[in-house]
């Protein structure tokens, strides 16, 4: 019986299967043992299924076995077990089972962590002919000729991404020579969104408006692309045009810039309020939160027919603080979220007036209390000096000396007036010993960069 069959039956609930292995699994692991490659592949998808049989897979509908594997509900001993026999059938020269050992060994699964011996065996496995192995050798070779050998042997095997690859480096002359007709036939056996994705990095790698024209037929980066091309050449109508065909397919990035053109008035584009409004909304709907921010601004001011809604503006508001901080915008519009928030709890605008809610929300625009590490770089200046102010003024000096040099430190030189008036404030401090040990060489220094800010 196959190893594959076998297996299958087994985890499937096969009785018989279960007991035709349990009877021969000695024998089968001594076979593994002098070389045989099927009772060790047999041996080490078994143990591997049984490392991971606690996972939320499902097997049979479209899930290999080689797909299980979910790291967090493992079995440690049973992938020891798995590595081991995989192993075997690696060294008896089986290519998958090279490139199975290649993973364990790269992500550490069932035995420890060697990246240069999973480069090793992914190599090996290359070698012997797997397609997968021949790609991530392909992915990370430094050497550019070597690079398109092992994409180019991955691509006459199939491999849909190295097919890309290698129409990218044979348009750009990468590892190879030059050659557009070559390239165009590898194009040609890709999907039209796999062809167009190829051409839109071609556009990038040579800074080609033809071949970002081309792939502007399908890609919607290379729209958006050729919209900046049109905007550069201030030409907002054409730009209007290709943002439109972008937003037509849902993205978010493209409805937000054709509301930043309707929101200026941007050459013979009108400026129109309410159309800008609607396109930040439909971008909002898609968890844009440059749009949710610019929405709830609006209605926070006032705009043209927008008419000022406070509530509204503070729901908004509130939904950015509860977005999940998982990439580098959120962080920054996070931070001017808390800060509206925390002045509309003050002012009692849109909601109850609470001044406990509201300096809560202002230490955290100021990311003065202890947050996550990104956005503990992307702080609301004013709101760092409003919190040394507020502990100013309740005489807690040396907490508010700390945040005014924060806020010098942070907002630098381009952050005014906040950067001058915490300056001016520490010069004051050391220069007169206000809460702070009277230090005439400090109140200097703070002079010094009093009048560097007030030269801006």
């Amino acid at each position: 019986m196959l190893a594959k069959d076998l297996i299958e039956k087994v985890i499937a609930g096969d009785t018989e299967a279960q007991k035709f292995l349990a009877k021969n699994y000695g024998k089968l692991a001594d076979k593994a043992k002098s070389g045989d490659i099927e009772s060790a592949k047999m041996l080490a998808k078994f143990h591997h299924y049984r490392a991971n049989e606690n996972a939320e897979v499902h097997v049979g509908d479209k899930t290999t076995l080689d797909a299980i594997f979910a790291e967090d509900k493992s079995d440690p001993e049973m992938n020891k077990l798995a590595y081991k026999y995989y192993l075997m059938a690696a060294d008896a020269g089986d290519a998958k089972s090279c490139t199975e050992v290649a993973r364990r060994l790269y992500d550490g699964i069932g035995v420890e962590k060697n990246r240069e011996k999973a480069d090793e065996y992914y190599l090996r496995g290359a070698e012997l002919g797997d397609v997968h192995a021949m790609h991530v050798v392909a992915f990370t070779a430094t050497d550019d000729e070597k690079k398109f050998y092992w994409y180019h042997k991955a691509a006459e095997l199939g491999e849909r991404d190295s097919i890309k690859q290698i129409a990218i480096m044979l348009a750009c002359g990468q590892g190879t020579e030059k050659n557009l007709e070559e390239a165009e036939k590898f194009l040609g056996k890709l999907t039209e969104e796999e062809s167009a994705e190829a051409m839109y990095q071609i556009s990038e790698k040579t800074n080609s408006i033809e071949w970002v024209e081309r792939a502007a037929k399908v890609s919607t980066p290379a729209m958006i692309k050729v919209a900046e091309n049109y905007v550069l050449k201030n030409d907002f109508e054409n730009a209007l045009y290709w943002y439109q065909c972008a937003a037509d397919k849902n993205s978010a990035d493209a409805l937000s810039l054709i509301g930043d053109i309707y929101y200026i008035g941007e050459g013979n584009i009108e400026q129109n309020y309410k159309k800008a409004f609607e396109y930040y909304s439909k971008a909002s709907e898609l968890g844009y939160n440059m749009a949710t921010i610019k929405m709830a601004l609006m209605l926070y001011k006032g705009y043209g027919e927008i008419e000022q809604n406070l509530p509204m503006a503070f729901e908004l508001f509130k939904r950015i603080c509860k977005t999940k901080e998982n990439f580098f915008g959120v962080f920054r519009y996070n931070s001017v979220a808390k800060f509206f928030l925390s002045k509309m709890y003050a002012n009692a605008e849109g909601t109850k007036k609470d001044f406990r809610q509201a300096f809560k929300w202002l230490k955290r625009a100021a990311a003065i209390e202890k947050m996550g590490s990104y956005e503990s770089t992307h702080k609301v200046p004013e709101a760092m000096y409003l919190v040394a102010e507020h502990y100013f003024s309740e005489q807690e000096f040396e907490q508010a000396a700390e945040i005014y040099k924060k806020v010098v430190e942070y907002a630098g030189s381009y952050e005014y007036p906040y950067n001058l008036e915490a300056a001016k404030k520490l010069m004051w401090m050391y220069e007169l010993g206000e809460g702070v040990p009277q230090d005439k060489e400090q109140a200097a220094q703070w002079r010094d960069k009093v009048q560097k800010f007030s030269q801006r």
